[in-house]
């Protein structure tokens, strides 16, 4: 699932558990989800955390004249 649809599952589920009078059974089981949901988000961001930092890495390598920066010193 997408980080979008895992936070939109997420935000009914918490609305729900909210909202409405459930028998405690239901309640933990909707919980459960909840807590699914929410750590799929987690990795979600965890995931593009890491894609991000790469490209910035490789931005950072490129100079304002459009060339890559080398790696190794030439003295």
């Amino acid at each position: 699932m997408s980080f979008e649809k895992d936070l939109e599952k997420l935000e009914k589920l918490v609305n729900k558990l909210e909202s409405e009078t459930l028998s405690i059974d239901e309640s933990l089981k909707l919980y459960n989800e909840a807590i699914t949901a929410g750590k799929n988000c987690i990795a979600s961001l965890r995931a593009s955390r890491g894609k991000l930092e790469l490209l910035n890495k490789d931005l950072s390598r490129i100079d304002l004249d459009g060339e890559a920066d080398s790696d190794t010193d030439e003295d």
